[in-house]
């Protein structure tokens, strides 16, 4: 199939510039260009082509162009043939018609060589024939990776102006193995680790028509999408229900459609008014599992269901209004109106389950309503001072037990100044004031929810400044600065998230040194700090110093780029020179309300690694222009990565050991990322 694709593409290109070449005098220009490439990799291959295909091969590259006074044709070809290999032809009749074929490729490499002691990995029937213990050595190799596979085409008609018609259809296929974790029982148990299947398959057309001609615009668009899955539930013998068999699902296929019509008029006084609206439903059929494992007797728990068919359904409204305007020569505004209504119309399972209390229990529908409606206006104010200022307010309503209501209130100012001819400054200011209804537990204090916010509908007060200066003082020489600050407190939270903070700070500039060098170079800071107090389950009073424990997560980023361009022979020899560097140190400082375990103090219960790591990468490349058509250049690339997480630490694929309620069976997914990278290439390139 991808072969074929590919092959009509090539073919439709070459045949429509020469059935087009012979109708009509044209310009064919394009370039094709061979890439031989050498890569050594030590350590983690995986990491280092997470999207890539990086290896030693000839990489293809082509570029075909055809112009005209009528009609036109581009063809590109990149990655010929390998997993990165991607192709697209655009052409049409200018003013009538256009055209568009496409297809890619894009690989995901998590990790080589995994480890497990099931047998067919990847499939959707895991089996072992000895239970496993700890020693992994006859466990069973293999590699997580999965791959995209995207196609698609596209035809829109101009033909009948002022009416136009657009029609698209596309497919994406996703096949290959993803680790899933799973509980050994419910609840709790043993974590398993399994080599998980995807065989994915999601089609999708797309339909526009309408109207445009000033004053008005005006379309009709349908989408529908379908997403189907050779295995929506994957089985596997359980090592901790003494290897009876179990099931987990997969996602589910399921369906979508929207239908949409947007519009806008133009009006007096400079303005305009712009409407969307739309309507969508997804949908989804699954059955349902009727048991699950309690516990290590391998005894299945069953479980009784008022439907043994699960049927999802959403609908979704959504309408967005805004209105445009310049009323006076110095004064532009805006006014807009959003409105989302999600409703589930799907099923309500009761499950009746004699070893729970309740014994019987139902899935909650998750239901939401937001309004958004604000204003902005922008000034100019002499000395070339341009005055921008916003604010807007929402409001969400959901079916949510904690907090069902949400009032958002934003404003927002910023300051721009261009009074000298090589500066412009910026300076701005933003406020958000959430406040939200809290459901208190029927068990009031006597429930830890009761004091609970969870972060993202918590009420809280955050705070935002930036100010950013670029400089231009001569055509050769430019250079930016920047600085954004932000603080978020939640200022009705006792235990969650409590506050963030975020600093950056930006550098970029290049100069270009008598036509000959050109120097470049950016730099990044961010510091990221965000602060928790948790307490642990049933334990009160809750008040200081009963809090269990609390967090500081700080992490220190920055990265830089330096290089140069030299033109060693202007428009002949160029050599380029580059380096970067990218480090981000993340740490965590817990701190203990109560008294510790024996052994243990506020600083060996710290975290100094979390999420830390460094990238180096260094390139050299010179490129000699031997004609106006031929081209060759060659160059060599070195990049190193470091990553050093404190969950990875003495990683074991069995800690613990043995099937206990402390143990764990993993297969090594995202372990020992770090790799040290060297690549020779030699480019060919032919231009006409």
């Amino acid at each position: 199939m991808k072969r074929l694709i590919i092959l009509s593409m090539l073919l439709f290109s070459v045949g429509t510039q020469s059935a087009v070449t012979a109708a009509e005098d044209g310009q064919v220009s394009g370039e094709v260009s061979a890439t031989g490439t050498l890569t050594s990799v030590s350590g983690n291959k995986a990491k280092f082509n997470e999207y890539g295909d990086v290896k030693d091969g000839i990489y293809g590259d082509i570029r075909l162009k055809y112009d005209s006074e009528k009609y036109y044709t581009d063809f590109n070809a990149h990655d010929i043939g390998y997993d990165t290999q991607r192709y697209q032809i655009e052409g049409g009749k200018w003013g009538d018609f256009k055209f568009n074929l496409n297809y890619d490729e894009i690989p995901h490499n998590i990790t080589e060589d995994a480890k497990t002691f099931y047998s067919g990995a990847g499939s959707h029937n895991l089996r072992y024939s000895t239970p496993p213990g700890r020693d992994t050595s006859n466990w069973n190799t293999f590699d997580y990776s999965t791959k995209r596979k995207n196609s698609g085409a596209g035809f829109k008609l101009d033909a009948l102006k002022p009416f136009f018609f657009d029609v698209s259809a596309a497919r994406e296929e996703k096949t290959g193995t993803y680790p899933l974790g799973v509980a050994g029982t419910t609840p709790g148990g043993i974590a398993i680790e399994l080599p998980a299947p995807i065989s994915y398959t999601t089609d999708s057309i797309k339909l526009a028509a309408g109207y445009s001609r000033n004053p008005l615009y005006l379309s009709f668009g349908y989408f529908y999408s379908n997403f189907s899955n050779d295995n929506t539930r994957l089985h596997f013998r359980n090592p901790n229900a003494g290897g009876a068999e179990d099931t987990t699902t997969l996602p589910p296929e399921n369906q979508y459609y929207k239908i949409n019509l947007t519009g806008g008029i133009r009006m007096p006084l400079n303005s305009k008014l712009d409407i969307n609206l739309a309507t969508a439903r997804a949908k989804s059929d699954g059955s349902l599992l009727s048991s699950y494992f309690e516990n290590t007797t391998g005894a299945p728990t069953r479980i009784r269901l008022s439907d043994q068919t699960f049927n999802g359904k959403i609908d979704t409204q959504n309408l967005g209004m805004s209105l445009t305007s310049k009323p006076l020569s110095f004064l532009d505004s805006r006014l807009f109106l959003k409105y989302d209504e999600r409703e589930n119309k799907s099923d309500k399972i009761t499950v009746t389950d004699v070893t729970n209390d309740p014994v019987t229990f139902s899935n909650d529908l998750f239901d939401y309503r937001k309004v958004k409606f604000g204003a902005e206006l922008g000034f100019r104010l002499p000395a070339k001072f341009y005055l921008n200022t916003n604010y807007s307010h929402g409001k969400i309503d959901r079916m949510r037990d904690d907090i069902p209501k949400n009032w958002d209130d934003l404003y927002g100012v910023e300051l721009r100044w261009t009074g000298l001819d090589f500066m412009t400054a910026r300076v701005g200011y933003e406020r958000l004031n959430r406040r939200a209804e809290f459901n208190a537990p029927e068990g009031g204090s006597s429930d830890i929810e009761y004091f609970i916010r969870r972060f993202d509908a918590a009420p809280k007060h955050t705070n935002s400044y930036k100010i950013n200066m670029d400089f231009f003082p001569t055509e050769d020489l430019n250079f930016s600065l920047g600085y954004r600050h932000r603080k978020t407190d939640y200022t009705d939270t006792t235990y969650g998230l409590t506050g963030e903070k975020r600093d950056e700070f930006t550098i970029d500039a290049d100069y270009l040194i008598r036509k000959r060098v050109k120097i470049f170079g950016s730099f990044d800071y961010e510091r990221i700090r965000i602060d928790q107090d948790q307490l642990q389950t049933n334990t009160f009073p809750t008040t200081p110093p009963s809090y269990n424990w609390s967090a500081s997560q700080k992490d220190d980023s920055y990265g830089f780029t330096i290089g140069s361009e030299v033109f060693i022979i202007p428009e002949k020899l160029t050599l380029l020179l580059q380096y970067s560097y990218l480090k981000s140190d993340g740490s965590v400082d817990y701190t203990y309300e109560d008294s510790l375990p024996a052994g243990r103090t506020q600083d060996n219960i710290d975290l100094a690694d979390w999420d830390s790591y460094r990238l180096k990468y260094y390139l050299v490349k010179l490129t000699y222009n031997a004609t106006k058509a031929w081209s060759v250049a060659v160059g060599y690339a070195y990049e190193k990565y470091t990553y050093s997480d404190a969950q990875y630490s003495g990683y074991t694929y069995v800690p613990g050991g043995g099937n206990d309620t402390n143990s764990a069976y993993l297969t090594g997914a995202y372990k020992d990322p770090s790799y040290k990278s060297h690549t020779g290439f030699v480019t060919l390139s032919y231009r006409f």
